[in-house]
């Protein structure tokens, strides 16, 4: 089956907005499990994570290699954590994308779950492998709400 040069064109775009979506996807999958050697194939050397912590405090890294140390470090702080990636607006042109992307966490942090809504703003680019990499990444925390936490129970059958 031949395709058009116009579908040819859509299917290219597909492609790469699915390998940016992964690399968004795995971020978040590294970050929960904490594997800190994939979470540095997400970052490009010189990227910037813009980590905004409140509405008054902010902590800027630079470096894919600070980024994964910072998260690696803080994330020992955690007794556990789960990110849901909601919806991604994915804008490409030519090797650079520009992502606008929502998620909810929730953190584990002693006897406390914080519940936040977040957004992140991100450039991507592609590497000479074909891989895309977060050049800079800006966190925002749009909203937050704590609960209990209560260890999980499984029903006996």
């Amino acid at each position: 089956m031949a395709f058009t040069q116009a579908e040819e064109a859509m299917i290219l775009k597909a492609v790469d907005e699915t390998r940016v979506r992964n690399t968004i996807d795995r971020y978040f999958h590294c970050v929960d499990a904490g594997d800190w050697d994939l979470l540095a194939t997400c970052f490009t050397d010189d990227a910037c994570f813009e980590f905004n912590l409140s509405a008054s405090e902010k902590k800027i890294l630079q470096g894919g290699k600070v980024i994964t140390d910072y998260f690696h470090d803080r994330n020992r702080l955690f007794r556990t954590k789960t990110h849901y990636v909601g919806h991604a607006e994915i804008a490409i042109a030519g090797d650079t994308a520009k992502a606008d992307v929502y998620a909810i966490s929730n953190i584990v942090i002693n006897d406390r779950v914080a519940i936040r809504g977040l957004r992140y703003a991100d450039t991507l680019v592609r590497g000479a492998d074909g891989n895309w990499r977060f050049r800079n990444r800006v966190h925002l925390a749009l909203w937050s709400h704590y609960a209990t936490f209560v260890e999980p129970e499984v029903p006996a059958s």
